[in-house]
């Protein structure tokens, strides 16, 4: 601003480019014109109703709290840009202003881990009605086709047996393209035939063999020592409805020299296995802030750990940060001492 003098009194009145001229105390004077305040971005607005809100936080404080915090300070080394320790009003803005962090101090790992379990079956007891008779030469089959690659632990087979059997032989084989057994077994186990009922129940055979590769066809091959037109061993099919998509029901005359397809019937059969499927090792994320309130650790929507009262004014003790033990999904809530939530997705 600048006063102007001139002896032919007021020759200017009002704003020219950059400059306003007016008269003020019966003077003349000239100064810069003010520009134009621009309208507040609603981020500016949320801004200053927080640090409004920050500001009545700050008011209710007793006097304990505000020596407590004074001394917290002081304790540990809070200072500001010019190494002095922050008085007590300013750090307690801190304390309502400064965010939540959460760091990730162990990333998540992408890993596998083991599963045992049932794999490929056909098991659907109302539609397995029919018997398909096993003896001396006439052996049955039951191709399959792994969707994953895995080591197989059993077999559950339904079967039932008539009068007296002898030993009954189960096993693993290669195929031909069309699914029919070839080559000799990759796994097998024998049983006593006393140990069928002459009702149909599933049977369980132990055949634990390595690395049955995926998408590749295997036949679940099942023999009789001995038996006759009275004594005979029994595999349950569905010859009606059959829908196994990746096999299907064989049988062979000539003990496994040649086999037969029979692509509208399927045997009773479950298959299991171990299997690596794929897996995140957990991580470690800290929860950082200088007066923690609360911590909320979530898991497909239920809490699965919890930290509350973490600071207090009043008991005079604050919690700066919390270590957690998190994976792919999990949600975490934490509340500052003023009361205000911060979420966090771990990713």
């Amino acid at each position: 601003m600048v006063k102007i003098t001139n002896t032919l009194g007021d020759v200017k009145i009002g704003r020219q480019g950059e400059v306003v001229y007016q008269r003020k105390y019966g003077e003349q004077i000239r100064r810069t014109a003010s520009p134009k305040r621009a309208i507040s971005s609603q981020a500016q607005i949320k801004h200053r109703a927080l640090y409004r809100a920050a500001l009545g936080w700050r008011s209710q404080l007793s006097l304990p709290n505000r020596r407590y915090l004074e001394g917290y300070c002081i304790a540990n080394g809070i200072i500001d840009s010019y190494g002095i320790p922050l008085p007590w009003s300013r750090f307690a803005l801190k304390l309502y202003l400064e965010k939540v962090k959460f760091a990730v101090i162990e990333g998540l790992l992408p890993t596998t881990k083991k599963e045992t379990g049932l794999l490929e079956h056909y098991d659907d007891e109302a539609k397995l009605t029919t018997n398909q008779t096993i003896r001396l030469d006439l052996w049955r089959a039951q191709s399959f086709t792994p969707l994953v690659t895995h080591d197989l632990t059993k077999v559950e087979l339904y079967l039932r047996r008539v009068g007296t059997i002898g030993q009954v032989t189960v096993s693993i084989r290669e195929t031909d393209d069309y699914g029919r057994p070839i080559g000799g077994d990759l796994v097998s186990n024998t049983f006593a035939g006393s140990e069928l009922d002459t009702v149909p129940l599933w049977k369980e055979i132990a055949l634990p063999y390595s690395q049955l590769a995926a998408n590749q066809y295997k036949a679940i091959v099942v023999r009789l020592a001995g038996g006759d037109g009275s004594n005979y061993l029994v595999w349950r099919v569905d010859n009606a409805t059959a829908s196994y998509p990746r096999g299907t029901h064989l049988n062979s005359g000539n003990a496994g020299v040649s086999w037969n397809i029979f692509s509208s019937m399927d045997s009773g059969f479950r298959e299991y296995g171990t299997y690596d499927v794929p897996a995140i090792t957990p991580g470690i994320l800290h929860v950082r802030h200088p007066s923690l309130l609360k911590v909320v650790h979530k898991r497909g929507g239920l809490a699965i750990n919890g930290y509350d009262t973490l600071s207090s004014l009043d008991e005079e003790y604050l919690t700066g940060q919390v270590g957690l033990d998190v994976e792919v999904g999990d949600e975490i809530l934490a509340t500052s001492l003023p009361g205000i939530e911060y979420k966090h997705q771990v990713l």
